[in-house]
Formats: C-alpha cells, sequence, structure tokens
C-alpha cells in the first residue's frame, strides 16, 4: 500500500499516547493472558466502590483527620461527589 506523507504520519501518531499518558490495556484482568472471567471480577469491582462510598460518606468526628491538599495551590481539596464507575454493559460498545 502506497500512502501520502502526511497520511502516513496521521495514521502513526495515531498509536502515540501524549505525555503523560500510560498504555495499560495489558496489564491486570484485562490482559488477553489473564486467567480470571471478566464475571468474577464484576462483584468485587461493585464491592470495592460500596466500602468507598461508606468511607467518604462517614461524618467528620472531632479527631483529627487528614486533609488532602491540592499540590499546585497547596489549598484543602473539597469532596463535591463520589461518581462510581459505569455498569460493564454500557462499555461495551455495539457489536
Amino acid at each position: 500500500m502506497s500512502l501520502a506523507v502526511m497520511e502516513f504520519m496521521h495514521r502513526f501518531l495515531q498509536h502515540v499516547l501524549p505525555s503523560g499518558f500510560m498504555k495499560v490495556r495489558y496489564y491486570g484482568f484485562l490482559s488477553p493472558g489473564s486467567s480470571v472471567e471478566i464475571n468474577d471480577i464484576i462483584p468485587l469491582i461493585e464491592e470495592a466502590c460500596k466500602i468507598i462510598a461508606q468511607n467518604i460518606l462517614i461524618p467528620k468526628t472531632k479527631a483529627k483527620i487528614s486533609l488532602l491538599c491540592c499540590p499546585d495551590c497547596k489549598r484543602r481539596l473539597i469532596f463535591k461527589c463520589f461518581v462510581p464507575p459505569m455498569p460493564p454493559e454500557s462499555m461495551i460498545g455495539p457489536g
């Protein structure tokens, strides 16, 4: 196949990740060699989300709590809301 230089560069650069991004599709349970079925992972992810949500919704006590700070401005980060991950069926495209 012959391509114009700009078309070749366009196709080639679609596979280059922007600075600061990391390709992770070949690690963990998403790796092609993983022996764990996705249906076994879904309940674990849901349970982890419930634990995270419970820890976030615990009322503040008078005990000292280590507050998260912005690394740039050094101000305290304010919790706005917890967004759970999308259900697996909404991540699967039409097929």
